[in-house]
């Protein structure tokens, strides 16, 4: 059997699911919860989905839920979720029926740049004599893209940042274009959280928006465009402007089930009133859709670029232009193949002969990526991936610069630390990226090497401690060379590791750069010779576990961020073992008043449960316990001196399997202690 299901739609029950759902039941059989999760994902609901398939697996322990669930993921972008249910369906897949989702786990490992990984699959998929043509076919085009990254341009003149202010939301950001006022003008439907359509949701239809600086040069002033523009039950996107600024391009669109149904391009003249009531291009418009617009010149005409599946095209979204005569449009005209492919081409931005657009048809680093060709007078040539810092392993699109070139911006579902997450994850949404390039360039030249020579396939990360926050992180497989920008006047602390190897870190500063300068570092790495031994323990029911990085601030439950990374391994667990329950437990050492220790430390549990539950985590699974000082592990119980070091011996968190497998699995090293005591676990007046 070769994966029965693949978000199927078994309509198992005759009555509509808003019934279903809605009769007061104590218990929900198994067939209505099918039922009700086939419903959810073809109207689009893909996490309303994956709970109720979560819901029907936990009972069925049928793999082929765990694969909708999987396949949902994708469709939300929750490339990291997908990973480990792909991975867990294919380890208990011991009669290979399921083989052919190698692919969908190749590809979600790619999604998030884990190019090494990634690559095995392909490679076990070209591999396997079993595998199909086009399985094989599909295996070497991803291929492709991974292998191209040696001679990608490293960009490191390109600066993109999270754009800061108040553009981006929790939901998704597009279409980011400098209006003739000097406004920044976007698409976006300007959610915290999900959209859910149960009767009573009013407004949540895509909008224009026009977004103007503060004094700190941040996108804080926000504002929508007149119904004129936004007009009501339509989803408005898709800015562009003319040369002149007297012509704004947007398009209405209409969704169903997270599906563009129907895209027509409107025009919007601008006076001294500002922007016009909108006409339809009626040239533009058939049984099609068309979207993205922007204005160029081929043949010296004036030209509207865009992008539609209509009929004719290579399949997928092509990217056609259209020569404007006044108020009229001619016929569309297909790029042809130098641009498009048999897969999607989008957002199109035209400058000086050059034609900037996204492509997930030609071999990329992951999603779709920005690729530029340039305009002979006749044809398209010279295709060119635009290389890194612009692209990355996740979707970049919407690539836009202004008239110097100087300064712009694109759109990406890239993870950043600034990003709002929704449902807990970190590519969902697309969101507004500036991209400014430096007149001084400053870079880091790492070269690799172990005692025999040149040593490929590291990994890099490069803090920035003069501002802190997240690291810029690099893998490079098949070389031993690292470029990484810098800016001037900055302390850096690079991080090298390999499998198999001891990382090495250097520190490193740019003070007083006044002058492009390369910083070269050669870092030779040692083996490890314990690597590979004993690296997995057994941890059984009712087994303690320490989660030793848990600290908190002195009388605060708030998760901080050191706490990060046990709690998301603990989620990696608890979705490697879906019918696993577990309690999670607070404790503190004996001082202070043992009352006042019982209340914080349920509290802090329970924050730790809301963290993971946020996280996709079922809260039935999670019974949150604060045991104060109850459970103390030496001897400092109430009245006996000891020193601190010995009191923060009680002062933990710890997780417990209390239903579901007898036994699980866990790497030694996943929840060491990464680091003694923190400043703020101290306890001050008695208090923990």
């Amino acid at each position: 059997m070769i994966k029965a299901i693949k978000i199927s739609l078994v309509f198992i029950l005759c009555w509509n699911v808003q019934q279903a759902i809605a009769q007061p039941m104590k218990t929900v059989d198994y067939n209505t919860k099918l039922m009700v999760a086939d419903q959810a994902a073809s109207e689009g609901d893909y996490y309303g989905a994956i709970e109720w398939y979560t819901k029907a697996f936990e009972e069925s322990k049928d793999l082929n839920l765990q694969l909708a669930i999987a396949d949902l993921y994708i469709l939300a972008r929750d490339f990291a979720k997908a990973e480990k249910i792909y991975d867990r369906i294919l380890k208990r897949d011991k009669k290979k029926e399921y083989e052919d989702i190698r692919i969908d786990y190749a590809r979600s490992l790619k999604s998030q740049g884990k190019y090494r990984d990634a690559l095995k699959e392909f490679n076990t998929i070209l591999e396997d004599a079993e595998s199909t043509d086009s399985l094989k076919s599909l295996a070497r085009f991803e291929l492709k893209g991974i292998e191209m990254m040696d001679n990608l341009a490293p960009n490191l003149e390109a600066i993109v940042n999270y754009l800061p202010g108040k553009v981006n939301s929790g939901s998704a950001e597009t279409s980011p274009a400098v209006g003739p006022d000097g406004s920044l003008y976007f698409s976006s439907f300007n959610r915290k959280k999900e959209i859910i359509l149960d009767g009573s949701e009013k407004d949540y239809h895509a909008k224009i928006y026009s977004a103007d600086k503060n004094d700190k040069g941040e996108y804080d002033k926000v504002a929508e465009l007149p119904e004129s523009i936004n007009r009501p039950e339509f989803n408005a996107a898709g800015v562009a402007f003319s040369r002149d600024g007297k012509r704004m391009y947007f398009t209405r669109a209409v969704l169903q089930n997270n599906n563009i149904e129907t895209s027509t391009l409107f025009v919007s003249n601008r006076s001294d009133a500002g922007w016009g009531a909108p006409r339809e291009i009626a040239e533009l418009k058939g049984e099609y859709i068309v979207k993205h617009p922007y204005v160029g010149e081929l043949f010296g005409n004036e030209v509207l670029f865009f992008s539609s599946n209509m009929l004719g095209g290579l399949g997928g979204f092509d990217l056609y232009y259209s020569t404007i005569k006044g108020d009229s449009y001619g016929l569309p005209t297909n790029l042809g193949t130098v641009i498009n492919t048999a897969a999607d081409e989008v957002s199109p931005y035209y400058n000086n002969g050059t034609l900037y657009f996204s492509s997930n048809g030609h071999p990329n680093m992951g999603g779709f990526d920005i690729f530029y060709a340039n305009w002979n007078g006749f044809n398209w040539e010279g295709l060119t991936n635009i290389g890194f810092n612009y692209n990355t392993a996740y979707d970049d699109i919407f690539l836009r610069f202004n008239e110097s070139g100087s300064n712009g911006f694109l759109v990406s579902n890239r993870p950043n630390k600034d990003k709002q997450k929704m449902k807990g994850s970190d590519s969902c949404c697309d969101d507004i990226y500036s991209v400014y390039i430096r007149e001084l360039v400053i870079d880091l030249l790492a070269t690799i090497e172990d005692q025999n020579g040149p040593l490929n396939g590291a990994n890099a990360e490069v803090y920035d401690l003069t501002l802190g926050g997240y690291p810029d992180t690099k893998s490079n497989f098949n070389g031993n060379i690292f470029n990484f920008p810098l800016e001037a006047d900055r302390n850096y602390k690079a991080i090298f590791k390999k499998e198999g190897y001891f990382p090495d870190t250097i520190t490193f500063n740019t003070n007083g750069i006044l002058d492009d300068y390369t910083v070269k570092k050669t870092i030779k790495l040692k083996n490890d010779p314990n690597y590979g031994k004993d690296e997995v323990e057994i941890v059984t029911i009712n087994q303690p576990i320490r989660l030793n990085n848990i600290y908190y601030n002195y009388d605060k439950a708030d998760i901080l961020p050191d706490a990060e990374q046990d709690l998301g391994t603990l989620v990696d667990l608890m979705e490697d073992y879906p019918d696993m329950v577990i309690e999670l437990s607070s404790h503190t050492d004996a001082r202070g008043d043992d009352g006042y220790n019982q209340k914080l430390s349920q509290r802090r549990a329970e924050s730790a449960k809301t963290w993971l539950v946020a996280r996709g985590i079922n809260k039935d699974r999670i019974k949150p316990v604060g045991y104060g000082e109850k459970v103390i592990l030496n001897r400092c119980a109430n009245n006996v001196r000891c020193t601190d070091a010995e009191h923060r011996i009680n002062r933990r968190t710890e997780f417990k399997i209390i239903a579901g497998p007898q036994s699980i699995e866990i790497k030694k090293e996943v929840f060491k202690d990464k680091g003694g005591d923190r400043t703020g676990e101290s306890a001050p007046r008695g208090k923990n």
